[in-house]
């Protein structure tokens, strides 16, 4: 995948580093050619230019990539600035960093179907990594459902996944169960585990469901 990634602050730079370590071909782009300087050998390529001048950015390669990113951290000004023009410029898909509540409306307005902001998804899944106890990763499905991958706790291990009763007592689905095979040295995906099936320790289990219910599962087992 080809991208292009406006502002090279805490985020951007992990997000661009991420991008690059998966093979994908990332262009960094900042203001500020100190940050240019300090992070061109973790990204694929960078380039600073002035951000806010719609010549400097028809010089960039704006339609030849999928995605373009655009992740300003404080200047809710140059965000909106950007996205204008880059619609202007005929990217078809940008993905844009809120700040706040009102920008997201705001670039919602503009058209802006996808719209993150990694704090508030960082502490959604940190809150529900601290109720479970055990969380090993979790996806936003949208703002009423998750996908979680939770590392089976204690009072789950030696009992059968008939006896858990995930869907009745929490309205949770499991979806899939991942199991270490230490003689294999890998790991198993069932993805329709038998009810008769033991819970062992190790074991991460792919649950689906409210956020609502993943809280009614860690009181269960605070």
């Amino acid at each position: 995948m080809k991208c292009i990634v406006f502002g090279l602050g805490n985020f951007g730079v992990a997000l661009s580093q991420r991008l690059t370590k998966r093979g994908n071909e990332v262009l960094g782009v900042d203001s500020d050619i100190s940050k240019i300087n300090l992070y061109k050998d973790a990204i694929t390529n960078t380039v600073a230019l002035d951000v806010r001048n719609e010549q400097a950015l028809q010089t960039l390669p704006l339609t030849e990539v999928d995605v373009v990113f655009v992740v300003f951290g404080k200047d809710f000004g140059t965000s909106l600035l950007v996205v204008a023009l880059l619609k202007q410029l005929g990217v078809k898909r940008i993905v844009a960093r809120s700040i706040s509540p009102v920008h997201k409306v705001i670039l919602q307005s503009m058209g802006i179907t996808e719209v993150i902001n990694p704090e508030w998804e960082y502490a959604d899944f940190f809150a529900t990594k601290v109720e479970l106890g055990t969380t090993v990763d979790s996806y936003v499905v949208d703002d009423d459902h998750l996908v979680i991958e939770w590392e089976v706790h204690t009072a789950f291990i030696g009992r059968k996944l008939v006896d858990a009763n995930f869907e009745e007592e929490f309205g949770l689905k499991l979806v899939a169960l991942k199991r270490f095979v230490p003689k294999a040295n890998k790991t198993l995906v069932l993805d329709n585990p038998a009810a008769d099936l033991v819970f062992m320790e190790k074991d991460v289990l792919v649950l689906f469901g409210q956020p609502k219910n993943f809280r009614k599962l860690g009181v269960r087992i605070a």
